[in-house]
């Protein structure tokens, strides 16, 4: 297989600004992933240049300049890409890949108003604006997306003076948005493929593996559940082989997310899923 291109910062700058000369109205895009890494001259080159933006009309006209700019979508793409759910993948001749996300990051995250918050202004090609997504945001968008360099650039970052408080408090913003913890196991599993290639740990593991241990307690009484048969506690606590009390604060857990519902008959699964898991 033929080896993808790779583009530096200057590259990418320069699709960046024909894009903008391209647009016909005001577009904000927030750069991530390998794009805003190279542009703070912490990596050489990276293969894609990934875009998010927050409204469908910003979406829509974004599409319209990468088709008058000769970008042409990718109908097969491998399994990685296809996990990382970006609502638009282009490339033109050159072999320049841009992915472009509305609001939906990885099919993991959000692009939360936080993260709007602690980007910072790089680009202005009227009427496209670029932003830098904080290198905070990044490592966490890296965490969820398992592409194969993903890994690489995690342990690139922790070499910064990454603030790993302001990734603790998006990642309970994203449990909120989200109505749920599982994109932490993806997160967690990433921290492990961290230590193993490069043995370093970061401040996350602690509250990421209590986010996870939460999460597979709040799975196991769920399990149980089905959507059409109603289900007593102590029924619950039978099939189980649990403590009373422990099945009744996961189901209140699971409740104020939305995941079950106490009827007249018991409790029962609502169906519902996190945000975007699909």
């Amino acid at each position: 297989m033929t080896p993808r291109p790779q583009f530096n910062a200057a590259n990418i700058e320069a699709e960046l600004q024909d894009l903008g000369a391209t647009l016909h109205a005001e577009v904000t895009a927030f750069l991530i992933g390998g794009g805003a890494v190279a542009f703070r001259g912490l990596k050489d080159t990276t293969k894609d240049i990934d875009l998010v933006v927050t409204t469908e009309a910003e979406f829509d006209r974004l599409l319209a300049a990468l088709d008058d700019q000769g970008y042409e979508e990718i109908s097969e793409l491998d399994e990685t890409y296809q996990q990382l759910g970006a609502r638009l993948c282009v490339e033109n001749d050159d072999g320049c890949r841009i992915d472009v996300f509305n609001r939906q990051v990885a099919n993991k995250l959000i692009f939360s108003d936080g993260m709007r918050q602690r980007s910072e202004a790089y680009l202005t090609s009227n009427p496209l604006s670029v932003q830098l997504t904080a290198l905070e945001d990044v490592f966490l968008f890296k965490s969820v997306a398992k592409r194969p360099d993903d890994i690489d650039d995690m342990n690139t970052l922790v070499q910064t003076s990454l603030d790993f408080e302001a990734i603790e408090r998006e990642i309970a913003a994203q449990i909120e948005l989200l109505d749920g913890k599982q994109f932490t196991t993806h997160i967690r599993e990433s921290l492990d493929t961290l230590y193993d290639q490069y043995e370093v740990q970061t401040p996350l593991e602690g509250v990421v593996d209590e986010y996870y241990a939460q999460y597979m307690t709040e799975l196991e009484v769920r399990l149980v559940l089905s959507e059409d048969e109603p289900m007593s506690v102590e029924a619950i606590v039978e099939e189980r082989g649990l403590d009373r009390s422990y099945v009744v604060e996961q189901l209140e857990q699971l409740e104020a997310y939305g995941y079950v519902e106490q009827t007249d008959s018991g409790v029962v699964d609502t169906g519902k899923r996190d945000a975007f898991d699909e």
